[in-house]
């Protein structure tokens, strides 16, 4: 059941390994990617996508997909400006989604929409967190057989990724895409990395126990 309602993110979190999917390749070779050059920025497909839903739970869906896409083998990537909730307006109000002749003023990144106080550099220094993050903690870079990653569900809906090296390092990632908070108990003391709001190098917290997943959001727990 977990697979057939994760297929993609399954296969991007193992790096295409083990998924039962009609084709692999070298963990390294697989691109994690949520928007590239064409079609809809990330921004612009949360709203078509979920056009009744507020700017605050869009915002969560985008950092909920750039923190699976951050812990995931292979190779992480991203459009130009994904990280600042860059958009492609026309005048008309709908979105560019095929911007190769579009003007300046569609296709330009507004770098003065980073101010202290803006969502733009909110989500700017999330993305800026969790690549600390990767480059702190190799267990979620490692493209070769000493990790091992499997499944679990979590009573809600979501899922728990397990990460398990032969050298003894571990990580566990706890994925709620549902719109309501979740629970997992935890075996042992984790220190917390990332969460739905907060990603970097350093440790947040010290967790054990039963812990609350929040709606659409992750818990990025290392040993």
């Amino acid at each position: 059941m977990l697979a057939g309602a994760f297929p993609s993110v399954l296969f991007g979190i193992k790096g295409g390994a083990g998924t039962g999917a009609s084709w692999t390749v070298k963990n390294s070779m697989v691109v994690n990617y949520m928007s590239a050059h064409d079609n809809n920025t990330l921004w612009d497909k949360l709203h078509l996508s979920n056009p009744d839903n507020t700017k605050d739970e869009l915002l969560a869906m985008n950092r909920l997909g750039a923190a699976i896409m951050m812990i995931s083998r292979g190779t992480p990537f991203w459009q130009a400006g994904e990280e600042m909730l860059r958009s492609k307006p026309n005048a008309d109000g709908t979105f560019n989604e095929n911007s190769y002749n579009a003007s300046d003023a569609v296709n330009n990144i507004n770098w003065e929409l980073l101010t202290s106080d803006s969502d733009e550099y909110a989500m700017m220094r999330y993305y800026q967190g969790l690549i600390a993050l990767r480059k702190a903690y190799s267990i979620f870079r490692s493209n070769s057989d000493d990790v091992t990653v499997t499944f679990e569900n979590l009573a809600g809906g979501g899922m728990v990724a397990k990460f398990v090296a032969t050298d003894g390092r571990e990580a566990l990632v706890l994925i709620n895409p549902t719109a309501d908070a979740d629970t997992y108990t935890l075996t042992g003391s984790w220190n917390l990395v990332a969460d739905g709001t907060r990603a970097g190098a350093v440790v947040l917290d010290t967790l054990s126990g039963a812990v609350s997943v929040d709606a659409c959001s992750v818990l990025i727990l290392v040993k």
